[in-house]
């Protein structure tokens, strides 16, 4: 863009001899293309401070208060400062801060979202079919049987009330009779190198103050024997369940006659019509 000081020949125009208050930055007759382009512009002030553009230098006036007050950048940065140390202003201790809503735009009370609590106890709730019987005597405490496997067969039996069971079929029994048969030591003994002879350990647990339930063996013949204990609690695994069932539809009585005892199986229903008969 060539200077409009300047014809295209490269001499003065004419107008280039005008008067000086074509440069005054002060006078009405100021010419702001021509003070850009001139050589011979004089400021006011010689040491002004530049600016980027028009509106960082109407954001400053205005912050003074207007044009027709005096720029000073002291004055600014004392603004500035008021201004930051107003908006860090802690609020005085007792006394809430100004809501700027209106009655129908205030916040709502929030409440936390409580999780879904799931336990074997809420889950024993949606079991169906046998699993559903057993929450059944849980709650109305029958004693019920429970069978026992062994590597080939039933091992035994165990009596008590359900306290908790899962879908697994994992059993917490209390008030606990339980009943198994087992072969008899050292009727068939394979001696094995490195192995001495069996001691009995329970002057050992009694110093460690552990008690072990007395368990009771009866021989059933010359190879197996018949053991039973009482304890009063119990957990049975699901992979050791054969059946359960209530024992009351099954009660068993062991009746001594002559030395002898005699197992005398009776059914709930057989007794029941028996009473009735004999009134």
């Amino acid at each position: 863009m060539s200077d409009p000081e300047q014809d295209t020949a490269g001499r003065k125009s004419p107008s280039s001899e005008g008067s000086s208050t074509d440069l005054d930055v002060t006078s009405p007759k100021f010419k702001p293309l021509r003070a850009l382009y001139s050589t011979k512009t004089q400021l006011p002030v010689p040491h002004a401070k530049p600016l980027d553009n028009v509106t960082s230098f109407e954001a400053r006036f205005r912050m003074l208060g207007g044009f027709d007050e005096r720029y000073s950048d002291q004055r600014i940065q004392e603004i500035r400062r008021a201004a930051s140390s107003a908006k860090t202003a802690t609020i005085p201790q007792g006394e809430a801060p100004v809501r700027r809503f209106l009655p129908h735009q205030e916040m709502v009370q929030g409440y936390r979202r409580t999780r879904f609590q799931r336990n074997i106890y809420t889950k024993i709730e949606n079991f169906e079919g046998p699993l559903g019987e057993m929450r059944t005597w849980m709650r109305e405490r029958v004693r019920v049987k429970v069978y026992t496997r062994k590597e080939k067969g039933v091992r035994g039996f165990v009596t008590g009330f359900i306290e908790v069971f899962d879908k697994h079929w994992n059993l917490a029994l209390s008030d606990v009779f339980e009943s198994w048969r087992r072969r008899k030591y050292r009727y068939s003994e394979n001696k094995r190198a490195g192995l001495g002879k069996p001691q009995d350990c329970s002057d050992l647990l009694r110093k460690m103050g552990i008690s072990v339930p007395e368990t009771v063996v009866k021989s059933v013949d010359r190879k197996y024997v018949m053991c039973s204990r009482r304890v009063p609690k119990l957990i049975v695994r699901g992979e050791q369940v054969v059946l359960v069932t209530p024992e009351s539809v099954v009660q068993v009585k062991e009746e001594k006659e002559g030395g002898a005892t005699m197992v005398v199986k009776k059914e709930k229903e057989i007794t029941i019509k028996k009473e009735k008969s004999e009134d």
